[in-house]
C-alpha cells in the first residue's frame, strides 16, 4: 500500500482518514493494519501495484458478508438495502438512465450488476433496458431473494437473469461478454489492490464499445482521503483517490457525473463511466 499512499499524497497532499467512531488514521496502510490481523502480519511486505493474487483480506470480506446476510441489518426491501432510504430509487434510476443515454455507441444486450444485493438496480433500471442481466452477489440470502423481488416468473429466470454467487474480489467475468458492467454502492467493500484487479478483470469482460459504470458515495473535498464505516466494513473514498485507482487499473475515465436531488445529509454520489485504455488505443490504430 506504500506505493499507493505516495501517489495519492502527490495528488491531494494528504492520505489520512477517519471512521464512524471518529478514530483518526494517519494513512491508507494504517487503515488496513488496524482493520484485520492478516494485514498486520504481512504489513512489512511492500505491496506491489502489479499485484495479481489475493490480498488475504478474508476476514474483512467475511465480516461484510455477515452484515448483509443478517435479516435484521438488511430486510429484503428497498429500504433494507438502502439503509432506510428506499425512496431514493426513483431519483437514482432517473439519473442512471440519463447517464446511459448520454454514452454513444452502447448496445443493450447483456449487462452485469455487481454487488447486486436483491437486484434493486436490475429490477428498476437494467432489466428494462437489457435483454439479460447477470447479478453478481456474495450474500446467498440476498441473491436467493432476487428473482422474486425482481418479479421474473420462474420459467423465465434463466433467460432473463444470471445469478452468480461470488464476491467481487473473486469474480472473473467471461471475456467479451458484457455491454455494461454496473457497480453501485458496493465498491467500498474492496481493498485497494482488489479494486485494481477487479477493474482489470472487468475490462476484459467488456464487449467492444462496452463500459464500466461505478456509482457510489464520494468525498468531494480534501478534508480527508477516506472514511471507514465500521458497521458494514466499507470505505468511502475521496474523488482523487477514485481517479488514482482507475488509473492504476488501466482505465480511462469517459465521464464523471454527480447524482442530483439526493438528501444533503448523505455523501455526494458520483457516477464514473470508465473503459480500458486498451480500447482507446485499439480504436486509434
Amino acid at each position: 500500500m506504500t506505493d499507493i499512499e505516495k501517489l495519492l499524497k502527490k495528488r491531494m497532499k494528504r492520505i489520512d482518514g477517519s471512521d464512524t467512531d471518529n478514530k483518526e488514521y494517519s494513512g491508507i496502510t494504517a487503515l488496513w493494519k488496524y482493520i484485520f490481523p492478516e494485514f498486520r502480519k504481512s504489513a512489512n511486505k511492500k505491496a506491489k501495484l502489479s499485484h495479481d493474487g489475493s490480498t488475504n483480506c478474508g476476514e474483512w470480506y467475511s465480516k461484510a458478508n455477515e452484515y448483509w446476510e443478517s435479516e435484521e441489518n438488511c430486510p429484503i426491501t428497498d429500504d433494507g438495502v438502502l439503509g432506510g432510504y428506499g425512496a431514493l430509487t426513483e431519483m437514482d434510476v432517473r439519473d442512471s438512465n440519463r447517464l446511459l443515454d448520454s454514452i454513444p455507441g452502447l448496445t443493450y444486450d447483456v449487462a452485469c450488476d455487481c454487488g447486486a444485493g436483491i437486484g434493486r438496480v436490475t429490477k428498476n433500471f437494467l432489466l428494462p433496458r437489457f435483454r439479460r442481466v447477470e447479478l453478481v452477489e456474495q450474500s446467498h440470502r440476498l441473491l436467493n431473494a432476487a428473482p422474486r423481488y425482481i418479479g421474473v416468473p420462474d420459467d423465465q429466470v434463466s433467460e432473463k437473469l444470471g445469478l452468480i454467487e461470488v464476491g467481487m474480489q473473486d469474480f472473473i467475468p467471461e471475456p467479451n461478454k458484457y455491454d455494461v458492467i454496473w457497480i453501485q454502492w458496493v465498491i467500498g467493500h474492496l481493498h485497494d489492490l482488489d479494486f485494481i484487479q477487479f477493474f482489470r478483470r472487468c475490462g476484459r469482460g467488456l464487449k467492444e464499445n462496452g463500459v464500466i459504470v461505478l456509482k457510489d458515495n464520494c468525498i468531494m473535498v480534501e478534508i480527508h482521503a477516506f472514511n471507514l464505516d465500521l458497521n458494514d466494513n466499507s470505505v468511502c473514498r475521496n474523488i482523487v483517490y477514485f481517479r488514482l485507482l482507475f488509473e492504476l487499473a488501466g482505465m480511462e475515465i469517459v465521464r464523471e457525473q454527480l447524482q442530483t436531488d439526493f438528501p444533503e445529509e448523505l455523501y455526494p454520489v458520483m457516477m464514473f463511466v470508465v473503459r480500458p485504455l486498451s480500447q482507446k488505443i485499439a480504436a486509434t490504430t
